[in-house]
């Protein structure tokens, strides 16, 4: 019997276009509560109180190589079960833009969070996750779009070439 490599995307070049890797540099979990009177008559949780629980991640992109260096502050907006996403719902799960000279950072990326997964984000982000990768719409590292995105605690051995190239 013949062994056989079992399928692999990675090896395909095709497989990084529009992919991002981010080392993970700090983060911190942003409270931020305020009154609003135009919530008041709404159907707010708290009417009148305005709240974010927002997390706040300052990274430094690693790949592709054409990138690396560039500085990039992630926020992870959470959501709740109302938003709805595909063919009736929305078509991305965050955003990206390239920040002008002279800002502190060189990308600035939105990345909505199910209110489900604050915990367990908090707590991973603490003890496990060291890597962001995001993947973009269509339009490749130009795109503005965010249409995946994943934490990992190690860099996937069929990435470490793509993530580490010189």
């Amino acid at each position: 019997m013949m062994d056989v490599d079992p399928f692999n995307a990675a090896s395909d070049p095709s497989f990084f276009d529009g992919r991002l890797m981010i080392d993970i540099l700090a983060w911190n979990w942003n409270l931020r509560v305020a009154t609003n009177q135009t919530l008041a008559r709404s159907k707010a949780r708290s009417p009148g109180l305005d709240y974010g629980r927002d997390f706040t991640i300052h990274g430094r992109v690693r790949a592709p190589r054409e990138l690396r260096g560039k500085e990039m502050k992630v926020t992870l907006s959470p959501f709740g079960p109302t938003v709805r996403f595909g063919q009736r719902g929305l078509q991305q799960v965050g955003a990206l833009a390239e920040l002008p000279s002279g800002s502190d950072f060189d990308f600035e990326a939105m990345l909505m969070l199910p209110e489900d997964a604050i915990t367990s984000t908090a707590t991973s982000l603490a003890l496990a996750w060291k890597y962001l990768q995001i993947r973009v719409g269509d339009g490749g590292l130009g795109s503005t779009s965010i249409v995946a995105y994943g934490f990992h605690g190690r860099i996937h051995p069929n990435l470490e070439a793509w993530a580490n190239a010189d």
